[in-house]
């Protein structure tokens, strides 16, 4: 019975120390950013009913879900997901719109093993409700790109496709869900090969142009001259209104200076079946870690109550905090100016200490050892410069400059205090 209490569940891990540290100022500056921008926090449970995921096309797969029971025996499941339990909530509460929503918290998924994906993740994003006009996602992208700046991360790239160009070609040839579901994978991994094969198999016309059109949707991606080559194949009005707003996208975030962070892929197909419009998916540089994923998705508030356009994105925290890491971009290193050692007897002076040290900007702590002498090589191994000794009737600095220098008060460079 005891087997595992020595181990985390797969996919799962421990965050310590600094690593713990960065994780929460990174959330808290991704979330002050979007809250300076005016959107509004909203909190969902980590608990949902099995329900709110299980309606049509099931957006995400019942193999990926934690269930469980509870005491009336009904199912329940570990949040899989940030975006579905808000409509839910925008849905059953109805709200009115516009809304601009940001939240933050963990999602788990049962990835499978050996993937190298964690089925614990935190996450901090933004939904848009209410707008349907491309202002909408030119927002979302701002404030992502000024987000991420503001934690640290300066190399990206977002891309951006469009989900409803790849189903009016596949509304077009009229495929069967599970040869659309072959083409997806095709498409989605770029195997031009296996692409090929495919529309061989399905015996297409080869010389239709949205046939030539799918097939070289993997290779689309890049600047406009992207945008140019899909829409001289488009043949449909659906078509064309899906390749226009990803122009006009492109072009306004230019127009913004945000070019240089912005790429266009339009063989970018999202795994979550709610997306109906343009989709996102950003990358750190000389990294590939996808750290920001999400898209329009018009429909899905729907499910829940009455219909609202929307459109958002997550940002993958975990995945910031490991690049920070790798790339020791870490600025929230934690930092002791000074200790102070004090007998019982004046804890209280030594707390108040620690208080006026406080006020004037030096970050200073009690020691809690039993001795001087312990207190010493304990700074040193923190490579804290400064102990304050407090255990008696007088106050004294000791300043390590190869070794531990005394100061009485009243010297150059020592506090003054007074302890009674």
């Amino acid at each position: 019975m005891k087997k595992w209490k020595r181990a985390n569940p797969n996919g799962t891990r421990d965050f310590l120390f600094q690593e713990c540290t960065l994780m929460e100022e990174t959330e808290q500056r991704l979330r002050r950013t979007f809250i300076e921008r005016g959107y509004e926090e909203i909190r969902t449970p980590m608990i949902e009913f099995y329900d709110v995921f299980a309606f049509q096309n099931r957006p995400i797969d019942e193999e990926k879900m934690y269930k469980f029971f509870d005491s009336e025996g009904r199912i329940l499941v570990l949040r899989p997901d940030m975006t579905i339990p808000l409509a839910r909530v925008i849905g059953t509460k109805r709200m009115e719109a516009p809304l601009k929503l940001t939240y933050s918290g963990n999602v788990f998924r049962a990835n499978e093993s050996l993937t190298g994906k964690y089925n614990e993740m935190t996450q901090t994003g933004i939904e848009i409700i209410g707008i349907d006009n491309i202002r909408a996602e030119i927002e979302c992208i701002v404030s992502t790109i000024v987000a991420l700046q503001s934690v640290g991360i300066q190399s990206f790239k977002i891309e951006i496709g469009q989900v409803e160009l790849y189903k009016s070609i596949v509304k077009k040839l009229s495929l069967r869900e599970e040869d659309e579901y072959t083409l997806r994978e095709c498409i989605e991994s770029k195997n031009y090969a296996a692409l090929s094969q495919f529309l061989q198999e399905q015996q297409l016309d080869m010389q239709d142009e949205t046939v030539q059109l799918l097939q070289k949707l993997p290779r689309l991606f890049g600047g406009l001259e992207v945008v140019e080559e899909a829409e001289k194949l488009a043949v449909s009005q659906e078509m064309q209104r899906a390749i226009t707003r990803i122009k006009d996208i492109y072009e306004n975030m230019e127009r913004l200076g945000y070019g240089g962070y912005i790429s266009i892929d339009l063989g970018m197909i999202q795994h979550l079946h709610y997306y109906t419009g343009v989709i996102f998916r950003g990358y750190i540089s000389d990294i590939g870690e996808e750290i920001v994923s999400g898209g329009r998705y018009d429909e899905l508030i729907g499910n829940f109550g009455g219909s609202l356009s929307a459109v958002g994105l997550a940002i993958q925290v975990n995945q910031i905090v490991r690049t920070l890491q790798e790339r020791k971009e870490t600025p929230y290193q934690k930092q002791i100016d000074a200790l102070i050692y004090y007998s019982l007897d004046v804890i209280s002076e030594a707390e108040k200490l620690r208080t006026l040290f406080r006020k004037d900007g030096v970050k200073a702590e009690l020691s809690m050892l039993d001795n001087l002498q312990d207190t010493f090589q304990f700074a040193r191994k923190l490579d804290v410069k400064t102990v304050i000794d407090v255990s008696g009737d007088t106050l004294t600095q000791y300043v390590w400059k190869g070794k531990w220098i005394m100061r009485k008060k009243g010297e150059s460079s020592c506090v003054t205090f007074k302890l009674r």
